[in-house]
């Protein structure tokens, strides 16, 4: 069972402006879901149940042991055979009776570990893409916001040119201006800075940290990098072979702990915890 409680959403169609006015920033994810995913030969069962406060949840461990599937269902592109899903009171999925509210309908935006760009599309059209109706032009209001999107993320002079013809910090701040254009509700990011040289992860976890700040949106991030977790996480939430091994107060651990010191050991415990 997934839920975010917010006392304050976006909409769509909101100003990207940072909000100004006092708000409370409750938020929890709970996770109760049980399901299996199958390939040729092989067979995964993740079964992820955890209570998470904090506006920035790392989700944690070794390759393989839940991570991505997880954020998957929270997303809406998977859904899981057993569970629930809440987001801000609304009911995305419950397994009981029948309800699951499609991944274009749950105001969520999402940074792909490969960012999905679409090759044919300038940096622009990328970045509108979720905006953009069927048929016709964007509206004023949503020009508007890609046009202060494409400056803030330092893409106004790259707006003509195709993911090819710039660069992977480049590609990645497309991705995440793609994210934000729908103003949603949550951004969920899959090992973001996986595709990039050590020099540029350093200088984009700023820049992310910075946007995610300004714009006061809860993240949910899957990593299995120290510094990933380290710059960003509140609460961690620590996986290993399908399951939630313990969630952590990161945030205050850290005032007298080194990462080494909370995260080895969980690293450590998902690698040898028998499934």
């Amino acid at each position: 069972m997934f839920v975010i409680s917010r006392t304050a959403s976006s909409h769509p169609e909101a100003s990207m402006h940072p909000r100004t006015a006092p708000q409370a920033t409750a938020r929890t994810i709970s996770c109760d879901i049980d399901t299996r995913v199958t390939a040729p030969g092989a067979e995964f069962r993740l079964r992820a149940r955890f209570e998470a406060p904090g506006r920035r949840i790392a989700l944690f461990g070794p390759s393989g042991s839940g991570k991505s599937l997880t954020l998957m269902a929270l997303a809406g592109l998977l859904r899981p055979q057993r569970g629930r899903i809440e987001v801000c009171g609304r009911t995305f999925l419950d397994t009981a009776s029948g309800v699951n509210v499609p991944a274009r309908k749950r105001n969520i935006g999402m940074l792909f570990q490969d960012y999905a760009l679409f090759p044919h599309l300038t940096v622009r059209d990328n970045v509108s893409f979720g905006l953009k109706p069927i048929f016709g032009p964007l509206k004023a209001a949503h020009r508007e916001r890609v046009d202060e999107l494409l400056e803030l993320c330092g893409l106004t002079a790259l707006e003509g040119r195709r993911p090819a013809q710039i660069s992977g910090g480049q590609r990645q701040r497309t991705a995440l201006a793609r994210a934000l254009a729908p103003s949603p509700d949550l951004l969920l990011l899959d090992e973001p800075f996986t595709a990039l040289d050590q020099p540029l992860r350093e200088r984009m976890r700023a820049e992310l940290f910075d946007i995610l700040e300004r714009f006061d949106i809860p993240m949910v991030m899957v990593s299995h990098d120290l510094e990933d977790v380290n710059h960003f996480a509140q609460t961690l939430v620590a996986f290993g072979h399908g399951r939630v091994l313990s969630v952590i107060d990161y945030e205050s651990r850290r005032k007298s702990e080194s990462p080494r010191q909370i995260l080895d050991p969980l690293f450590l415990a998902a690698q040898t915890q028998a499934g």
